[in-house]
């Protein structure tokens, strides 16, 4: 197996070690007084540009985010739809990967399951998968499997195309992106300790501990690990984590030095959901062409699988003043993941009324790395009453990855009452297939006009993209964005014009294509959207109109090949909202309408229902201490295949919350509870690929104690 020098097998003992330093009193770092809630705070010193926006009122939500080479902005200054998710909402809701604190969105659905080893998510009804998520600003970076989500600060949603202002990910990330900010040691200690437990039997240990050394806290450390491992609400199932995150940061007079490492671990041990084929053909198997009822969410489709997933990571960011409006920039990174074992490809096609179903399961070794360094500069500068904000940055992404796989022949299934399925042999190791050179210049100015009344931003990035197979093109990618704020600071009309570049489509596997496996060029995606943001108060509204235009590959007469013509369309309404309704009562959510056609056909997209909502509200109580809320989340009905045959109905799904602050001796303690599908509802929750559908999650009920010392 090809394998580079990047080895950060130690990294948990290194940290562990760290920790246990930082435990002990420092000369130099008086201890925090003590009180009920550790606040969040940010560094501010002399030189601070990783500084995050204050959080909005109610706490789940923030009051800007970082956008690309933009950095960080204002929700009411950025020309786009975006939503910083805090620590705040990850704590509360007990979300342990990124997809559960993606669940707050409305535009955000999770295309994958549990028992996948992969997150993919659509955002505004387009693909994002899990290798285009970016960490710190850059692709390539945050781990392959499942994120964890204690190193992270905050997730940053930006909703729609982005090349601009990112250039282009890893893998497709045609509907949006998402980032991840780093945990960063604070003004105030911290040193916690989190105990959890999830249905069935999971429990979990997370140590989160952060000091400031210096008479002017100039160097931070912050240190993350985790421990944990249990049944889970899949009947049979077995889960474990591992996880070490060390994040180093010196703020000078006028420089500024971070470096993130990690190294994180999850195994999957007898089972998984499955994936259920419906339509009328998968390759050479004959579906059933209906649907038809859902088995149990808890329902164990692969008894005897197992899968693991690695990823090691290390990423160093420096800023350099030049001069009081001027700033340089670099950053590198690199990334390895190694994912071995039974756990992709869980599928079964459906052939019988009666659950009747032909079963797969491949042994795969995959393979994943990422290098990446960025450079720029950015500035401020006048040209009469004109203010500009000019940023030119440089990038460079290679992407390497590769796998292999031995499958198991088709065998007789029932999707009600799966039977242990045979195991294929291990295969050979994964040796790197794809070998890509993602290399970029941007140049991005941000106008302020009219005393900041009007902001107009423009800007271009020049992507070259070479690839293995011997494409070697470059591409422009233009972009503008305008905010208006004609009646003062809290009401902005925006709009915007984006587009996005993707590597190429891949012909999908399994299929019966003759040409499965092959990769296209890649392709640009184009978004215009107008909208309208407003502070009422302590609640932000943003409301916006888009369109997106994409390519898309289509099937030839005879069926048997894909090739590049076809196009969607997806027109759309979009309402976000965070903050507080009332002073004991916080709103987090909103709803999105979708319309999404293939021109090219006349019928409408698959995996893209019309409408979405998912909303959550928290009820600070009249009990001291005590908040308890709840959320909905609603997926309208969406078609099962492109070709419109079959249709998933409408469903909704209830979650439960409570949190409780109080006090063991004088030690203070924040006690969470989170009850996920309270009803216990089973339900066709949404769409993987062309055909199949994907069953809701099982009743999962996550209980924690956090103990701050």
């Amino acid at each position: 197996m090809n394998k580079s020098p990047l080895t950060l097998r130690a990294l948990p003992l290194a940290c562990a070690a760290a920790a246990a330093c930082m435990a002990l009193p420092s000369a130099a770092q008086p201890a925090a007084p003590s009180t009920a809630a550790l606040p969040e705070v940010s560094v501010t010193s002399a030189h601070d540009p990783e500084a995050l926006p204050a959080a909005a009122p109610g706490g789940k939500a923030a009051l800007g985010l970082r956008l690309g080479v933009l950095g960080n902005t204002d929700v009411m200054n950025a020309p786009f739809s975006a939503t910083a998710y805090t620590q705040q909402a990850i704590q509360d809701q007990q979300a342990r990967t990124l997809a559960d604190v993606l669940q707050n969105d409305p535009s955000v659905r999770y295309t994958t399951n549990s028992g996948h080893m992969l997150e993919h998510f659509r955002i505004r009804g387009l693909d994002v998968n899990g290798p285009s998520v970016a960490y710190g600003g850059l692709y390539g970076m945050a781990p392959k499997g499942h994120i964890p989500t204690e190193m992270v600060e905050r997730v940053e949603v930006l909703r729609g195309p982005s090349a601009m202002l990112g250039g282009m990910a890893p893998d497709s990330n045609l509907g949006g992106t998402i980032n991840l900010a780093p945990k960063r040691a604070g003004a105030q200690p911290v040193t916690q300790i989190t105990t959890s437990y999830s249905s069935d039997s999971y429990v979990q240990a997370h140590a989160d501990v952060g000091r400031r050394f210096g008479e002017e806290g100039r160097l931070g450390l912050r240190f993350n690990g985790v421990y944990g491992g249990g049944d889970t609400g899949v009947a049979g199932q077995h889960k474990g984590r591992r996880l070490g995150a060390l994040a180093l940061d010196y703020q000078g007079e006028r420089w500024s030095v971070t470096l993130d490492a990690y190294s994180s671990q999850e195994k999957i041990r007898n089972g998984s959901q499955a994936m259920y084929g419906l339509a009328t053909r998968r390759g050479n198997v004959v579906g059933i062409g209906r649907l038809v009822p859902v088995p149990d969410s808890d329902v164990n489709a692969f008894r005897g699988t197992h899968g693991t997933f690695d990823d090691d990571g290390i990423m160093v960011r420096g800023e350099l003043q030049l001069a009081p409006d001027w700033t340089a920039y670099a950053a590198a990174g690199a990334v390895n993941s190694h994912g071995r074992g039974l756990m992709f490809g869980t599928r079964m096609i459906v052939t019988g009324a009666n659950g009747a179903a032909k079963g797969y399961v491949y042994n795969v070794d995959t393979i994943t790395r990422d290098r990446v360094a960025e450079a720029g500069v950015r500035g401020q500068f006048a040209t009469g009453s004109v203010k500009h904000t000019l940023n030119v940055t440089a990038s460079v992404l290679n992407h390497k990855d590769g796998s292999s796989s031995r499958a198991a022949e088709a065998w007789d299934q029932n999707i009600y009452h799966p039977v242990t399925p045979p195991f294929p042999a291990a295969p050979a190791p994964a040796s790197f297939s794809v070998d890509n050179d993602l290399r970029s210049l941007a140049v991005v100015d941000t106008l302020d006009m009219a005393d900041g009344r009007v902001l107009l931003t423009l800007g271009a990035r020049l992507q070259n993209v070479r690839q293995i197979n011997g494409y070697d093109e470059s591409r422009l990618s233009p972009s503008a964005g305008v905010v208006v704020k004609p009646w003062g600071e809290n009401t902005s009309l925006f709009a915007n014009y984006m587009e996005g570049l993707s590597p190429g489509q891949i012909v999908p596997f399994n299929a019966g294509y003759t040409n499965e496996g092959h990769s296209f060029a890649p392709y640009r995606t184009k978004q215009v959207e107008v909208g309208v943001k407003h502070r009422q108060g302590a609640l932000t509204h943003t409301l916006s109109l888009f369109q997106i235009d994409r390519p898309t590959l289509i099937t030839a007469a005879d069926g048997k090949s894909m090739f590049e013509g076809g196009k969607q369309r997806l027109r759309g309404a979009e309402w976000i909202a965070f903050g507080q309704i009332a002073p004991t009562l916080d709103l987090l959510g909103g709803a999105t309408y979708l319309q999404a056609r293939q021109r090219n056909t006349g019928k409408d997209s698959y995996g893209v229902p019309g409408w979405t909502a998912n909303l959550g509200l928290d009820w600070s109580t009249p009990i001291t201490g005590l908040s308890l809320g709840g959320r909905v989340v609603y997926t309208g009905s969406q078609w099962v295949d492109s070709a419109n045959t079959l249709k998933l109905p409408g469903s909704h799904r209830f979650d439960l919350s409570a949190k409780y602050k109080t006090r063991i001796g004088q030690t203070p303690v924040t006690l969470n509870g989170y009850i996920e599908n309270l009803t216990g509802r089973n339900y066709w929750s949404g769409m993987f690929t062309d055909g199949y559908a994907m069953p809701a999650p099982p009743r999962t009920v996550r209980l924690a104690a956090t103990f701050s010392f």
